[in-house]
């Protein structure tokens, strides 16, 4: 009986140490740099204009047409093709939570990044008054 159950005992202590090992080597290649999910095409879902002014809010929202979509490339351009119309832009990656398109001072924050949704605000301030924009897209 003693015998079987050091033989249990190594069994799971080697079960435990050969999973923790296959999950140490998966977990560098599951974790992808913010350019890394980025890249590819968005479906555009909807846009949300806030232009405050005179004290108070004049929100627009935007719902895109189905076939609306965004896309960074890996050479530093993202096109939007909206409406059967396509306006390029370059971009960069300021770091894991900021990014820039179309200029380098017209900053975006990435207030959700993962593989599937993508959502980036900004917000400029000019006195009383500041205009915002939160888009919202999905792979």
């Amino acid at each position: 009986m003693k015998s079987f159950k050091t033989n249990l005992t190594a069994v799971i202590l080697i079960t435990v140490i050969l999973l923790g090992i296959s999950c140490k080597k998966d977990s560098p290649s599951q974790t992808k740099t913010t350019q890394e999910k980025l890249l590819g095409k968005w479906n555009l879902i909807s846009g949300v204009d806030n232009d405050y002014y005179s004290g108070s809010s004049h929100i627009t929202t935007t719902t895109f047409l189905p076939g609306d979509y965004m896309e960074f490339k890996s050479d530093g351009t993202a096109s939007n093709h909206q409406s059967g119309s396509v306006f390029t832009y370059d971009y960069g990656i300021v770091n894991d939570s900021k990014i820039w398109i179309g200029l380098p001072d017209q900053f975006y924050d990435l207030k959700i990044l993962t593989e599937t949704d993508l959502q980036f605000y900004q917000k400029n301030i000019s006195g009383a008054d500041y205009y915002e924009s939160t888009t919202t897209l999905k792979k």
